[in-house]
Formats: structure tokens, sequence, C-alpha cells
């Protein structure tokens, strides 16, 4: 399940920040995520071009997956933040603890936002999502109007969701 992130340098992207987050510690308060997102994209942003508006949609972009992770509800444990960065992209990598039903539903959520069709389904969905979303319809968005790189990696016990997110 990818949306085709660009390559990263032979050595990788050069990080930048990793965040480790209390699981419980999210779940006190859904102003957490966009306080979270808030603080990492100012980090993140703090030397380009132009700050403010890397500021605002890598904020927005790692609010909607905050969100997905505070209503997925992982298991007990720590949700951990790595971003990077490549000439071109900002890449921010989010871990997550999973049993076996939440990697079932990151795989079918992050799979229905594939960006072959992205812009086609929420075109056609449009107006079911404004009257009941589905639980990645922000995910979508994400992909179908912003062009943003999703994928999810799989690990012994965790889930990860991968942005990736262009500089300007």
């Amino acid at each position: 399940m990818t949306s085709d992130p660009a390559p990263p340098s032979p050595s990788g992207p050069s990080p930048i920040l990793t965040l480790r987050i209390s699981v419980r510690g999210l779940y006190d308060s859904w102003t957490h995520c966009q306080r979270l997102a808030d603080y990492i994209a100012r980090f993140v942003a703090s030397d380009r071009f132009d700050p403010e508006q890397l500021t605002t949609r890598l904020s927005t972009y790692l609010n909607e997956v905050l969100e997905y992770v505070f209503r997925a509800r992982p298991s007990e444990g720590e949700i951990v933040v790595e971003v990077g960065r490549t000439d071109e992209h900002v890449i921010a990598e989010l871990t997550m603890p999973t049993d076996e039903a939440l990697a079932r539903r990151l795989r079918v959520d992050l799979g229905l936002a594939e960006p072959t069709d992205a812009r086609a389904r929420y075109e056609a969905e449009f107006e079911s999502m404004i009257l009941r979303p589905p639980a990645e319809v922000g995910l979508l968005e994400l992909v179908a109007l912003h062009g943003v790189g999703l994928a999810l990696r799989e690990g012994e016990g965790t889930g990860v969701i991968v942005l990736t997110v262009p500089h300007e």
C-alpha cells in the first residue's frame, strides 16, 4: 500500500526529529493530535525557504494521521514519530503498536487510499463521505487532494504509517 513516495537518498532521509508519545497520553485529549502536529511541523519547517507554508501543510497532514491513530486506539505502548528530510521531501513515519485486528484495519484503510484511484474514489464518494465519513477519509484526502505519499509498513507487533510530503 504505497502512493509512490520519492525514493530516499542512498543513505536515507536526514533525521530531523524523533518523538515518543505514550498511547495513553495521546488518548487524554483529542486536542493532543493538533498540538503535536503543530509542534512537529514548526520544528521541521523552521529552516525552510517558506517555513509558514510548510508548517501549515505539514501540520495539517500530521494532524490527519494522528487523528486516525487516535480513533484506531492502538494497544498500550508508545507511538514513535520520526521525521527526516531528503532533498525534495519531508518523510514522517508514525510507528504504533498493533495487534492482528488493528494491523488488518490499517491494511484495509490505507488500501482504500491507494493513489491509483484515490482521486476518482474521492470524487465518486464525496457526498456519502460528507454524510457519514469512513474512518480513512482523511487519509484519502491526503493522497487525492494534496498529493501526499502514503504507505504502510508492518513489523512484529507494529504498524508504520509513512507520509512523504514535498518541501515547497
